[in-house]
C-alpha cells in the first residue's frame, strides 16, 4: 500500500499475498480468542447467551423443536451438533454424562465456551470469505485490505466472542455473496442455486437476512438472461419464463434451505407465528434504552457505524457506496443496492441495536477499500503521489477500529461485580428465600435446580427466584410493583443499573416503573449496594429487603 508497486506486486505475486492473508487471519483469530472464556461459567458478556446456549443443549439432547422462534433455529442445531461432537471429550474430562441436564445446570461453562468458540470460528471465516469476495470482485489487494479492516472491526470482534447468532449469520451471508458473485460472472446455474441455498441458511440463522433475496434475484438476472433470450427466440414468453426460472433457481432453493434449518416453522406454526409477530412488535415499538434516539438513520450512521468504524472509515464507506452506484458494475449492483436497502430497512426500526449492522459491515468496508484503490489507478500519471496519500488515509482509517478491538479485548479481564454479589447473598440471605431479581443480576441457584447440585455432591444455597420482566414501551409490566411482589411473598428484591438507569433516563415513558424504584427506597430496606471496584466489570446492584 505504500506505493503502486506494492499493489502491483500483490497482484502478481500470490505467494506474498498468501502470507499476508495468513497474517490477517491470525490477527483476526487472536483478537477473537482473547478473553473468549471471560465470565464463565456465567453468561456475563451477552445476556442472550443464556437463551441460545440452553436451546442448543436441548437440541443436543434430542429436543429438535426449540419452542422458541424469536430467532430461527439453525444456530441451535449447529451448536447442538458441536456439543454432540465434543461429548466424548467432555465425558473424559468431567467423568459424567455431558448430555445430562444436571451436567449443564451444575457447570454450564464448557457449553458456553464451545458455543463461543463456534462464533470465533465463524468470525474468522467471515474475514476469509470477505477476502475471497474482494479478490473475485476487485482484485487481491482489495480483498486483503478489506479483510484486514474486518479483522479489527470492534463490532465484529465483540460479537465473535459471544454465543449468539449474529456472526454465524454474517458468515453464511458472505458465503452466499461469494457464490452469487461467481454465478453472475459466469459461474452458471449451479453456483446460483448454491448461492440461494446459502442465503436461505443465513436467513435460517437470522430472519432479517431474508433481504438476501435481492442480490440473489439480481444474480439470477445475469445468469438466466441468455437462456431467456434463446427461449424467447424459439417462441417462449419472457413474462412466463422469468417467474419460473426465478422460482426454480432462487426462491424455491432459498425457501427449502430456510426450512431445512428451521423446520418447526412449519411443524409448530402456532408457536412460530406467536413468537415471530411478537419479535416484530418489539422492532416496531423499540426496547429499553432506545426511547430517545431520534432519527434511526442518523443513529445507525453516527452511533452504531461511527462507533465501530470511526469517523474516517465512515466517510470512506459513504464515498465507497456513492462510487459503487456511479460505477454500477455487476459486482456493484449485487453489493450496493443490498447494503443500502438493508440499512434503510433496519433504520426504520425502533430497536436500533448495533448488531443488526453486522451483515452489511463487511460489504461496506469492501466498497470503501475498493474506491480507495481505484482512485490510485484513476490517473496513472499521478499514481506515485496518489498511492502514498491513499495509503495514509487507509492507515488513518484503521486506527480507530484497531484501538476499539484492543480495548474490547482488554476489558474482558478481572472479575464481575455480580460474582461478588452472589457470594454475599449466599452468605447473608437465608436459603429458600423468595428473591425477585431483574436481568443482569447475580446468577443465583434456583430451588428448582438444587437437586442437580446435590446429585453432584455439592451443597449450595438455593432460592425461589421471581424474574422481573424487562420493560418495553407501551407494555404493561406488573412485575415492577410492590403490590405484585407482596402478592408473591417476595423477601428480597435485587435491581440492576443496567435496567433502572435506562428506565430513569426515559422516566416519562415508564412512569409506573420510575415510581417503583422510588417506592423501593421509601418502603423497603436497602441492605447492600454492589458497585464495580478497580478491575471489576458489571452493573451496580442494589439489594432490598421487603418490609412486612
Amino acid at each position: 500500500m505504500k506505493d503502486a508497486g506494492v499493489v502491483a506486486g500483490l497482484r502478481g505475486r500470490p505467494g506474498v499475498a498468501g502470507a499476508l492473508l495468513v497474517a490477517v487471519l491470525v490477527l483476526a483469530l487472536a483478537l477473537r480468542l482473547k478473553g473468549v472464556g471471560w465470565g464463565l461459567p456465567f453468561s456475563f458478556v451477552n445476556a442472550d447467551e443464556s437463551v441460545v446456549v440452553p436451546k442448543a443443549f436441548g437440541v443436543a439432547r434430542g429436543g429438535l423443536n426449540p419452542q422458541f422462534f424469536y430467532y430461527p433455529s439453525l444456530f441451535f442445531y449447529l451448536v447442538g451438533g458441536v456439543y454432540l461432537l465434543a461429548a466424548p471429550l467432555l465425558w473424559a474430562v468431567q467423568h459424567v454424562n455431558p448430555l445430562a441436564v444436571g451436567s449443564f445446570v451444575v457447570d454450564p461453562g464448557p457449553y458456553f465456551l464451545l458455543a463461543r468458540l463456534f462464533s470465533v470460528a465463524a468470525g474468522t471465516a467471515s474475514v476469509y470469505l470477505l477476502y475471497r469476495i474482494g479478490r473475485e470482485a476487485f482484485g487481491r489487494p482489495a480483498g486483503l485490505v478489506a479483510a484486514l479492516f474486518l479483522a479489527v472491526a470492534p463490532l465484529h470482534v465483540a460479537y465473535s466472542h459471544m454465543a449468539v447468532t449474529d456472526v454465524t449469520a454474517t458468515a453464511l451471508s458472505l458465503l452466499a455473496f461469494l457464490l452469487l458473485l461467481q454465478a453472475a460472472r459466469g459461474g452458471g446455474r449451479r453456483r446460483l442455486i448454491a448461492g440461494a441455498v446459502a442465503a436461505g441458511l443465513a436467513t435460517s440463522t437470522k430472519y432479517n437476512l431474508g433481504a438476501l433475496v435481492l442480490p440473489a434475484t439480481i444474480a439470477a438476472v445475469y445468469v438466466c438472461r441468455a437462456e431467456v433470450r434463446r427461449r424467447v427466440a424459439a417462441g417462449g414468453r419472457a413474462a412466463l419464463l422469468w417467474p419460473r426460472l426465478l422460482l426454480a433457481r432462487v426462491y424455491a432453493p432459498m425457501l427449502v434451505a430456510f426450512l431445512a434449518g428451521s423446520p418447526f416453522v412449519v411443524l409448530d406454526p402456532g408457536h412460530f407465528v406467536h413468537d415471530f409477530l411478537r419479535q416484530n412488535r418489539i422492532m416496531d415499538r423499540g426496547w429499553l434504552g432506545f426511547e430517545k434516539v431520534g432519527n434511526g438513520f442518523w443513529y445507525n450512521l453516527q452511533v452504531n457505524l461511527g462507533g465501530t468504524l470511526g469517523v474516517v472509515l465512515v466517510v470512506l464507506v459513504i464515498a465507497g457506496l456513492a462510487w459503487a452506484l456511479w460505477r454500477h458494475t455487476t459486482v456493484d449492483l449485487l453489493l450496493a443496492p443490498y447494503a443500502l436497502a438493508y440499512f434503510v430497512y433496519i433504520s426504520t426500526w425502533k430497536e436500533l441495536a448495533d448488531r443488526y449492522l453486522l451483515p452489511i459491515l463487511p460489504l461496506l468496508v469492501l466498497l470503501a477499500v475498493r474506491m480507495c484503490l481505484e482512485l490510485v489507478d484513476l490517473r496513472p500519471a499521478a499514481r506515485r503521489f496518489a498511492a502514498p496519500a491513499v495509503a495514509l488515509v487507509l492507515a488513518a482509517a484503521l486506527v480507530a477500529p484497531l484501538a476499539g478491538a484492543i480495548a474490547f479485548d482488554r476489558a474482558l479481564s478481572g472479575a464481575d461485580v455480580r460474582v461478588r454479589a452472589k457470594a454475599w447473598i449466599e452468605s447473608n440471605v437465608p436459603a429458600g428465600s423468595i428473591v425477585a431479581t431483574e436481568n443482569y443480576g447475580p446468577p443465583l441457584v434456583r430451588v428448582h435446580d438444587e437437586q442437580y447440585y446435590r446429585d453432584a455432591g455439592l451443597e449450595v444455597p438455593a432460592y425461589r427466584i421471581l424474574r422481573l420482566r424487562l420493560p418495553a414501551p407501551g407494555v404493561a409490566n406488573r412485575s415492577h410493583s410492590l403490590d405484585w411482589l407482596r402478592e408473591k411473598h417476595a423477601d428480597y428484591v435485587i435491581v440492576s443499573s443496567k435496567v433502572y438507569d435506562r428506565v430513569l433516563a426515559a422516566a416519562e415513558t415508564y412512569p409506573e416503573l420510575a415510581a417503583f424504584y422510588r417506592s423501593l427506597g421509601e418502603q423497603a430496606e436497602l441492605v447492600e449496594v454492589f458497585t464495580p471496584g478497580p478491575g471489576e466489570r458489571g452493573p451496580v446492584l442494589k439489594v432490598y429487603r421487603l418490609r412486612a
